[in-house]
This record gives structure tokens, sequence and C-alpha cells, in this order.
């Protein structure tokens, strides 16, 4: 008797005693949360019971605000698309996802175009898709606020892309708000030249978008020439601006000059800012081009955001120069991410200790060393003065300082949490660092950027104990007697 009503309550509270409606509102909230994309959960939801496939199918267009087609439970296909758009999926559709879908053609461009009316959010790759079937895309859709153009494909060229970045461009220079394009894998230098060719038109187009917040233009192009000046009249609002390793072996160059306003046309409002040097890999290894970024370069675009800036990215810009020596109006106290390898502030001469206690107290995430740019000429002496000194402590978490040449001293002052003025690091990369045992170096590489400071600590500690029970060397008892 108990049994029997115990397995009526639990079937009372179950999802089956609730109305769709209760259960489709929980569903679609869980579905907006999932990163991977509405469309995907709400395919797996179908698949749980009835209840939930028919509390999807009853209302589809909620759960697909959020469609990303470049990874799911099916590959999509043109007769796919056709069905659910018979349907009205894609009504309240908002961010449509179509990078790498392979098996798609123009005839689910003209779908999506005539059935999505409320779409905000494109990101278009190659794949079966025409230039001619794109253009037809662009042009149908109207009120855009993002548009991203993945070039990861391998039928979507440099030219293709940017051309269908500033047909973006043209038409929803009102209502765009982010522009990204290109990719994080080094491009060929034949690809860097078409890139170029095209993304001095692209600024043009640009300069049209006054709502413009977020510019992400990451390996397009070679020896580009940048109008900062007019992007800052034209663009008063960015908060991103992202051109790592575009230039190739000339780098990018600033235009224009600074009108009598600067002062007051300047960005207020820039959070990010990558301006990386470019980088090639090669048979060897990789290589690094040149950068003409330096320190009045970099004044110019962080002026008026000094107390904004939260991430600087300038690996590889060898042209600046001391920061001990720059005279700012404000300090940058907000900048939570600093990334400068091969650059002046990757080395003893003092600079590590100004930026970390005085230039960006709030500094999070440093790093002094990357994949082909190794902290060769930073040492022991870089830290030194930190840890030697008592001083409030530091909220560092990441430290990146590959191929240098910090001891197992330092390091181990470094990990020892509470007792050193770091207590909240988290990671710590000593990959290739010549001065640190192998167990140490092998243990960072296996498990950066995952939090490892424990894994090293006891690492240094294991190596510590070996080198006390290990017996002296012959030349070591020879010397004892």
């Amino acid at each position: 008797m108990e049994r029997a009503r115990v397995e009526r309550m639990a079937k009372d509270a179950s999802f089956e005693s609730l109305p769709v409606e209760v259960v489709r509102e929980i569903l679609v909230r869980r579905a907006r949360d999932d990163a991977r994309g509405a469309a995907s959960t709400a395919c797996a939801l179908t698949r749980v019971s009835k209840t939930f496939r028919a509390a999807v199918e009853s209302a589809p267009e909620m759960f697909f605000e959020d469609v990303d087609l470049s990874h799911g439970v099916c590959a999509p296909t043109d007769a796919r698309m056709r069905a659910c758009a018979k349907r009205g999926v894609f009504k309240r559709t908002r961010r449509l996802n179509l990078s790498g879908c392979v098996r798609l053609t123009d005839a689910t461009l003209r779908t999506l175009a005539e059935t999505c009316e409320s779409l905000e959010d494109v990101t278009l790759s190659g794949g079966s898709f025409t230039k001619d079937g794109m253009f037809a895309f662009i042009d149908a859709v109207r009120g855009l606020k993002a548009i991203h153009v993945d070039t990861s494909a391998p039928k979507m060229t440099p030219t293709d892309a940017l051309g269908a970045l500033q047909r973006f461009v043209e038409r929803n220079a009102e209502t765009l708000e982010k522009i990204s394009c290109g990719r994080e894998a080094p491009y060929a230098p034949a690809e860097r030249r078409a890139f170029t060719k095209a993304s001095n038109r692209l600024f043009d187009a640009i300069k049209k978008c006054t709502g413009l917040r977020v510019l992400n233009l990451t390996n397009c192009g070679e020896d580009v020439r940048f109008p900062l000046f007019e992007l800052q009249r034209a663009c008063p609002h960015l908060s991103e601006l992202r051109l790592n390793h575009m230039g190739g072996e000339p780098g990018w160059r600033v235009v224009g000059r600074a009108d009598d306003d600067f002062e007051d046309t300047c960005w207020r409002h820039l959070r990010v800012l990558e301006v990386a040097v470019s980088m090639e890999t090669t048979s060897v290894g990789h290589r690094y081009g040149h950068s003409n970024v330096d320190d009045g370069v970099l004044v110019s675009i962080l002026y008026g955001s000094i107390e904004t800036i939260e991430e600087l990215d300038i690996t590889g810009c060898t042209h600046l120069g001391d920061w001990r020596d720059v005279v700012w109006d404000r300090m940058p106290f907000q900048l939570k991410i600093l990334r400068c390898a091969r650059t002046p502030l990757a080395s003893d001469d003092g600079a590590v200790v100004h930026v970390l206690t005085q230039l960006c107290p709030s500094l999070e995430t440093l790093e002094l060393g990357c994949v082909g740019a190794n902290a060769s000429s930073l040492t022991d002496a870089a830290f030194a003065p930190i840890l030697a000194h008592i001083g409030p402590d530091l909220p560092l978490r990441v430290l990146r300082v590959p191929g240098s040449g910090l001891s197992a001293a330092v390091a181990r002052a470094l990990t020892s949490g509470a007792r050193s003025r770091f207590p909240d690091l988290r990671a710590l990369d000593l990959a290739s660092c010549r001065g640190l045992p192998r167990d140490v170096r092998r243990v960072s590489l296996a498990t950066f950027p995952r939090e490892n400071v424990r894994d090293i600590a006891r690492a240094l500690d294991a190596d510590a104990t070996d080198a006390f029970d290990r017996p002296p060397t012959k030349r070591a008892r020879g010397r004892d007697t």
C-alpha cells in the first residue's frame, strides 16, 4: 500500500503531470542556456520522451532562436532544411551558424532568406555555396547586428571571404555592431596578398558602421594600411579591436594623421586590443614577421581608453620602448590580460616588476613567452624583487614563461600558495625552461593551460627529495675525503 502511494506521488510530480505549456517553457530555458546551440539541444530533447517531443513540436520556433549547424546530432541537408522551414522553425531565428556545412547548397540559402524573419547574427563559411548564391542571400538579409565570415573551410578563398564580408557591411552598415573575419592559423604568403587587396577596400565600408563595437580582422592582410584616426572618428563606440597576425613580413601601418580634435575623437571604451605581429609556420618551426607598432601607435590607439582596457596583446612588437619611461596620463589599472612575448618587456631589466606592481596591479594573466617565442631573456632576476620584498598579494592567475632561465628555487616560490605573493596562481607554463628538472618541465608541458600549480609543486618537492636521497657522485666523494 505504501509502495503504491509513493509511485502515485512520483507520477504526479513528474513532467507528464504538467501542462505542455509549462514543460515547453522549462525546456526552452534549458535550450537557450546550452552552449552547444538551441537547435542541437531541441533535436536531442525530442528523443527523451513523448512529453518532450510534444512540447518541442507544438511550438518549434521557440527552440530555434540559436541555430548552430556546424555540429549537432545529424548532418543538415537541403531536404531537411526545407522540411524545417515548412514547419515554421526559423521564424524566430536570431543567430545562424552555417560554418562547415559542406552538404548545403544555394537552395538552403534561398530557403533561409525567405523564412528567417528575425535574423541578427550570421556565421558564413565556404562549402557548396557559390558566390552568386551567397550574394543573393546577403542582399535578402537586412538589419544584421553581427557578421562572421569563417575562412577555415577550404573552399572559402580570401577574395571571396572579404568580398562577402564587404557586401554584408554595405547592406547592413546602419545596424552592424560586430564584424569578424579570418582565422587563427597562419596563411600562406599568396593568401595574405589576396587579403590585402580586399582589406584596403573593406575599411571604406566599415567607416559607415557608426554603431560598430567589435572589429576582428585576425590574419586578414599583409601590407595593410590601417586608417586609425578615420575609424576613431567614424566608429566612436568600438570596444574590441583585434588585428593579430596582420601584416606578414612587411607589417601593417597606420595611415592618415591625427586632427586637432584627436582628444575628443579617440576611442573611449576600448576593452580589448590585439596587435600581435604575424607568424608563419615553416619547415623548421615558427617564424615571426615584423611590426610597425611602436609606442606612438600604441598610445594613439589607447590614448582615451587607459581606464577601460582589460586585454592587451602586443606579442612580437619589438619596437616598443621601456614602459617605465612611458608617461601615461592615467595608468591601465583595469588590465587583466597582457601578452607581451618577444618584446622588451620580457626581460630582466625590471620591466616585469614595474608592470605587476605599479602599471597593472589588477593583472590576472601574464604571457612572457608563447609558441615560437620563448622567454629566453628572462631569468630569476625578473621575479626576485617581487618575491624578496613583503607587499600586498598580486591577483595573477596565469603565468607563461616557457624557455626562460628560471631556477627551481624561484619556481618553488611562485607555487608556494599562501606563502607566495601570488596566492591565486593556478596555471604556470614552464615548458623548455633550461634551469628546471626534466620532470617539472614535463608536468608543465602536459598540463598547461589547465590548473597545474599543485602538480608542479609536487614535482618540485619530489625532485628536491630525490636530490637529498641521491648518493653523491664520485667527484663529490673525492672532495669530501
